[in-house]
């Protein structure tokens, strides 16, 4: 979530460099029939609406930093196992007294039955760090996941470039890879373990950001509410021209969650929106 002024130095440091250079339903019979298995409609349309915040609770230098964040992702089931996810988001980050905002959105599309699902994605975010220059990032890359009764894998990797806005000659190679699991205690508990890992590369300069976030979420019974909280660890490394700097930050988060289309946290999942953000940025 606080990460995005690491990438504001990885690029502005690029900048300087380039300068000095240059259904049907269940049948119903009679009570002495089989149960028919009952199929999901086509054209479903599952979804829901987050917000959240966090903040650093350990940083380099005791940077006081902190987020609110606002995301939306809604999937719509076309038959025949083909779905397509859509991602918004906002994010409104705050580091000392320097405010950023960023946009983000992802498409997916992506075939799934009741083993497992797999398709292709591409996302784009674009970060004004409040100093005159915007950022962007785009990525595309392919994504999968396999669902077994109480447990949930899946995985990413991307490919993609950043560039700082009104500078054609800077581009950064960007490089992405997830993993991670979702475990459910019951329908409605479920815990998340995700890893990431972002490379970020221009000319002999390198960002590395690597991640690990725990989150727990609970849906409410009786409304379509869950409530999640987590913890993030994050190193990031910025290396290149003989010198090489890093450090640790620890954030701590919670939020919201108000979903439509579903009845359980884990149909939500297996029914709706099943891929996670790629993003930078908490």
């Amino acid at each position: 979530m606080v990460r995005t002024s690491s990438f504001v130095i990885f690029l502005l440091s690029s900048v300087s460099i380039a300068a000095a250079a240059d259904i049907d339903g269940p049948l119903v019979g009679p009570q002495d029939a089989y149960e028919v298995p009952v199929e999901q409609a086509s054209g479903g349309i599952v979804g829901y609406v987050e917000t959240s915040y966090g903040a650093a609770v350990d940083s380099p230098g005791d940077i006081d930093a902190d987020a609110w964040d606002l995301r939306g992702a809604v999937n719509f089931d076309a038959g025949a196992g083909f779905n397509l996810q859509v991602d918004l988001g906002y994010t409104r980050a705050s580091f000392e007294d320097i405010d950023t905002n960023s946009y983000d959105g992802a498409l997916h599309g992506y075939y799934r039955n009741d083993l497992f699902a797999a398709g292709v994605f591409v996302q784009g975010a674009r970060l004004d760090p409040g100093i005159g220059l915007d950022l962007n990032d785009y990525m595309g890359g392919v994504e999968a996941a396999y669902f077994l009764d109480t447990w949930t894998l899946h995985g990413a990797i991307g490919y993609g470039q950043a560039s700082v806005e009104d500078f054609d000659d800077i581009d950064a190679d960007h490089y992405m890879g997830s993993l991670g699991a979702r475990i459910y205690a019951t329908d409605n508990l479920r815990f998340d373990v995700d890893g990431s890992l972002h490379r970020m590369s221009e000319n002999d300069l390198d960002y590395d950001l690597r991640s690990v976030k725990l989150t727990a979420n609970y849906r409410l019974d009786a409304f379509p509410v869950t409530l999640f909280a987590g913890y993030k660890y994050t190193n990031e490394e910025l290396s290149g021209l003989s010198a090489s700097v890093s450090g640790d930050t620890s954030t701590l988060f919670g939020g919201l969650r108000f979903s439509y289309g579903s009845t359980t946290l884990k149909e939500e999942e297996r029914l709706g929106p099943v891929w996670s953000s790629n993003r930078l940025a908490f």
